[in-house]
């Protein structure tokens, strides 16, 4: 589960820069949605991979919110004619929950009792 969590600090970082090196500074919506949003994610996914106990769970729901925020909020805030940050942030938005789904649905699952030796 720590593999699948250091994709989404990948993409946090990802979704932190990408403003900038995009070229898209100048969209205010843009870059604090995904100025804030980013370091959530990326907060969330560290503390995520520091503490990967089941009872934990909620971290890795909370990236799955976040990712879907990301995805819509280009047509939410109305930076959708903006291509590039369009783009970037629906695909970056969409990988992050299905990542974050990913590692919340595998940490729901219920140990699997040990091997008696």
């Amino acid at each position: 589960m720590i593999y699948v969590e250091a994709f989404n600090v990948l993409l946090g970082i990802w979704l932190i820069a990408s403003p900038y090196l995009l070229g898209d500074s100048l969209w205010k919506a843009n870059r604090l949605t995904t100025g804030i949003f980013g370091a959530c994610i990326l907060g969330w996914a560290i503390t995520r991979m520091a503490m990967p106990q089941p009872k934990l769970w909620w971290l890795s729901f909370g990236n799955v919110i976040f990712g879907l925020w990301v995805a819509i909020s280009p047509f939410a805030l109305g930076y959708y004619y903006d291509s590039s940050a369009m783009i970037s942030s629906v695909i970056t938005g969409i990988l992050v929950a299905l990542i974050a789904a990913t590692g919340f649905l595998r940490s729901r699952e219920s140990p699997k009792p040990a091997l008696a030796s």
